[in-house]
């Protein structure tokens, strides 16, 4: 069984282009397998997102719920990228005796040593990590010089260029090591199509198939990749899959402007002065440094450990109020975090009741504010499964709306002009197991057990998704029911690994790569 992930890749892109004849590799796929929407974790973010793909757990469980996500004990916003994620699909896998290929995965860093191979996406702070670790000597033998990240300025040619460089790479590195290991399981991912959709998606709400759009040339690349893929695994079985969808952003939502006018959240009138300036001065020179080339240099001579804390630019996003002391937690009841199209309300109570009033007050703050936003959202009350789990979700339905943490929007609902993820990725499955037609109601959870079972494996019990109604009649699949058994995973057998760098340096170089990416404010 291979699983290709397509980071971000959506079907509100690759069937119009399919229709019109630009992507027949895709169109293959469509043509030959069953296929659907699939729906994201909440929030529709990479980091749960694929860690809820490898393990068939929600963000409730894995208490996770982003690069960086509040936490309500500390009240200050952690990293996520070297939490250790038990219990992954590829862990019960070799659990059974099975042997696996995991190559370029989110969340598979830290890892729990597998049979197998073992190429873990960054944690944007390392520069090779392999397990075992002769691997990566391997990994440059097969494909040249092997970058874990595009380091090129986003918006240039040359990030472009690289991206299309690395799809090959990372395609032809795939296969090599499914070939060598002739794994039960192999599990790659192709991150590009996430990564220029951010930084190239346009004006267009549907960007235009055509060579001078780098979106389409990633996808283009892609495609082209896939089909020699799909040769070369004619009759094996394959999952072709994406976290989250994607789609222009035309306005953003301010919860926590609505949350402090409902009285829930107090800001003081002056945090750090000294940080808030330092942080202008120093968005003012990424802006200039990008523009000439040179911030990727700039950030290799400078330490980042000289900057951490330091905010970037004006905004008060949250990361930003945390980080010059402007929430007055005495007066405040509650915050918002985001993800995209996802409000995470923070009560910082522990009293069941008084957690269960705020978050009523706020509800009712959110949903008044988007009603008068003309906004429709949904809610979703969670069970905390640790300190970084929120007590209320609010999800835009809205196409073209995100969710922004800042404080300082005047107005609840403010124009943008920019593109982020939808909550509907993809799932397209062909070979022998697998029926033809649609599927309906898939879950990123689901994936995880639907391809154990599939493999003939038992799957934790631990896992909440379900096996999916893809097989063909007649298949083994289809002809045994799912058995479950008591798996949870070790601990991470290891933290190390070339190019690591400390704490605070690496704080804050990964904040300021997900700030590129629209992830912080």
């Amino acid at each position: 069984m291979i699983v290709l992930g397509l980071d971000g890749a959506t079907l509100s892109l690759i069937e119009p282009w399919v229709e019109s004849g630009r992507l027949p590799n895709f169109e293959r796929l469509l043509d030959e397998g069953v296929g659907g929407e699939l729906e994201s974790t909440v929030p529709e973010i990479t980091v749960p997102a694929w860690p809820a793909f490898a393990t068939g757990r929600e963000p409730t469980d894995l208490d996770m719920y982003g690069f960086t996500h509040f936490n309500r004990e500390t009240r200050e916003n952690d990293l996520s990228h070297d939490e250790f994620v038990p219990g992954k699909m590829w862990d019960a896998v070799d659990d059974q005796n099975g042997s696996a290929v995991v190559f370029n995965i989110p969340g598979s860093y830290p890892w729990q040593a597998i049979e197998g191979t073992i190429i873990a996406a960054a944690p944007e702070y390392k520069d090779e990590y392999a397990h075992p670790p002769e691997r990566w000597d391997e990994l440059q033998e097969v494909v040249g010089e092997y970058k874990l990240r595009n380091d090129e300025r986003p918006g240039s040619r040359a990030y472009v260029d690289l991206s299309l460089e690395l799809v090959d790479k990372r395609f032809e590195a795939f296969e090599h090591f499914v070939e060598r290991d002739d794994p039960d399981l192999a599990v790659g991912l192709i991150r590009a199509t996430d990564r220029v959709a951010h930084h190239y998606w346009g004006a267009d709400s549907t960007p235009p198939a055509d060579s001078g759009n780098p979106v389409f040339e990633v996808y283009r690349r892609v495609d082209e990749r896939l089909g020699e893929f799909l040769d070369a695994h004619e009759d094996e079985d394959l999952v072709v899959m994406s976290d989250h969808g994607f789609e222009k952003v035309r306005a953003k939502f301010a919860p926590n402007v609505a949350l402090e006018r409902a009285g829930l959240v107090s800001l003081t009138e002056s945090g750090d002065a000294t940080k808030a300036a330092l942080g202008t001065a120093r968005d003012a020179a990424s802006d200039l440094l990008g523009k000439v080339g040179l911030l990727t240099l700039a950030r290799k001579l400078v330490p980042e450990s000289a900057l951490t804390g330091v905010p970037t630019g004006d905004a008060l996003g949250l990361d930003n109020a945390l980080s010059t002391g402007r929430i007055d937690w005495p007066e405040t009841e509650a915050l918002a975090d985001v993800g995209q199209k996802t409000t995470l309300v923070y009560a910082l109570a522990d009293d069941p009741d008084e957690i269960e009033r705020v978050c009523g007050v706020a509800e009712r703050a959110l949903g008044d504010a988007a009603d008068a936003a003309g906004l429709d959202v949904r809610f979703e009350r969670l069970d905390r499964g640790g300190p970084h789990t929120p007590d209320l979700a609010m999800v835009i339905e809205t196409p073209e709306v995100h969710a922004s943490s800042r404080f300082d929007a005047e107005e609840v609902l403010f124009e943008v002009d920019t593109s982020g993820h939808a909550r509907e990725g993809i799932f397209l499955a062909r070979g022998p197991s697998f029926r033809d037609g649609t599927v309906e109601g898939a879950h990123i959870t689901d994936v995880a057990p639907t391809v154990l079972h599939a493999l003939g494996y038992r799957i934790p019990e631990s896992t909440t998704g379900e096996v999916l109604d893809v097989f063909a009649e007649g298949s083994d699949p289809a002809k045994r029911d799912p058995e479950t058994y008591d798996f949870a995973g070790d601990d991470a057998v290891t933290g190390d690994g070339e190019g690591v760098a400390g704490d605070d340096e690496r704080e804050g170089e990964v904040k300021d790569r997900l700030r590129e990416l629209g992830y912080l404010e």
